[in-house]
Formats: C-alpha cells, sequence, structure tokens
C-alpha cells in the first residue's frame, strides 16, 4: 500500500514538474513582416537627410531634401551653406533640373540628363522605391537577404546592389536610414535624418 501511495506521490511530482517547464517555456514571437504594399503605395513623403557620392572621376556630399508627392518627385542638393544648389523635378519621363541663375534644362532622358549634370547615373523612378526599403515594380530582384523582422538587409535590381545598414521607426513607418547603393562605377550613401509621411487627405 505505501509502495502505491509513494509511486502516486512521484508521478503527480514529475507530472506538476513537466507543466511548470511548460508554462515557462519562452514564447517564440513571429517577426512582424513589414507592409511592403503599404510603403510601395505611399503617395506622399518628404525625406531629409545627406548624400555621399563616389564616381571613378569624383567625390562629394550635399544635402538632401526630396518631396515625393502622387507622380511628381522634387529633389534638392546642395552644399554647405547652400552652395552649388541643384534642383531636380521628376514627372513621368519628363526630367527638370535647374542649377540656378538661369540654368535650367528639360529633358526627357532622366538618367542621361544627370550624367551631365551631376557626373553620375542613376534610375530615380526606381530609387523612389529603394529609399523606402523595398524594391522597385517591374523589375525582378535577386540575392535578397532580410533582418529577422523581415525588413530588407540586402538585394540586387538592375544591375544595382543595395545594402540597408541601419532602420528607425518614424510615427507609425520603420523606414531606412543608412542605405549603400551602388551600381558599375557609382557608390551612394544615403542617411536619413528626417522621415516625414502623409498621405494627401481622400
Amino acid at each position: 500500500m505505501r509502495d502505491r501511495i509513494r509511486l502516486a506521490a512521484a508521478s503527480l511530482i514529475v507530472l506538476s514538474t513537466a507543466a511548470g517547464l511548460q508554462g515557462c517555456a519562452p514564447m517564440q514571437a513571429r517577426p512582424a513582416v513589414p507592409d511592403v504594399a503599404r510603403l510601395a503605395s505611399l503617395e506622399r513623403w518628404r525625406l531629409e537627410g545627406r548624400v555621399a557620392v563616389q564616381t571613378a572621376d569624383d567625390a562629394w556630399q550635399a544635402s538632401l531634401s526630396w518631396d515625393h508627392d502622387g507622380r511628381q518627385d522634387r529633389l534638392r542638393l546642395s552644399g554647405p551653406l547652400n552652395q552649388g544648389t541643384v534642383s531636380i523635378v521628376l514627372q513621368d519621363d519628363l526630367i527638370l533640373v535647374n542649377e540656378g541663375n538661369g540654368n535650367e534644362r528639360i529633358s526627357r532622358d532622366p538618367e542621361g540628363l544627370l550624367k551631365e549634370k551631376l557626373g553620375f547615373s542613376i534610375p530615380l523612378r526606381s530609387l523612389r522605391y529603394w529609399v523606402l526599403g523595398v524594391s522597385a515594380p517591374g523589375e525582378a530582384s535577386e540575392e535578397t537577404e532580410l533582418y529577422p523582422d523581415g525588413r530588407l538587409k540586402h538585394f540586387r535590381q538592375a544591375e544595382w546592389s543595395l545594402d540597408y545598414e541601419r532602420y528607425r521607426s518614424w510615427g507609425q513607418f520603420t523606414l531606412p536610414q543608412k542605405v549603400l547603393i551602388q551600381g558599375r562605377s557609382l557608390k551612394l550613401k544615403l542617411f536619413a535624418d528626417e522621415w516625414t509621411v502623409g498621405n494627401p487627405p481622400a
């Protein structure tokens, strides 16, 4: 009789211990995957930051102000104390580059005009998505690497390599703060100091 009582007590201790261990086991939280479609469809945002450009022949830095509103992008690049300011407006395949003092050019070859005026060429229509941390639509992406939370860490698209070195939360969005973009003869480092995101009222 005593043996049965001892056996029953031992069984209860084992079961209680197992249940306790089960209850204390850490829960595996699923990483929060970013809403890529939501980011890609943003209609209005502003990026204030800095850009460092390195080509085969030159290297320079500038402050950057970029306003995206629907189908139009307005970029302003300026050196220290606003010296050497260049304004760029892109709408569909039409680009306007204004260097001040009446020096203004309009072209339907955005990449060609950027090459002529800035010394490098980059696809602004794709860059509009890349700066948000998403790949550009209509082009296949390769070598994709993700952070544990599901955000982009690295990918290649249209012969361009992108490395997202840092993200930061701005309001309800987590957006890139430091991005390295490399092409065949261009290395571009983008630093975001401030993001402002908001869709126009319905």
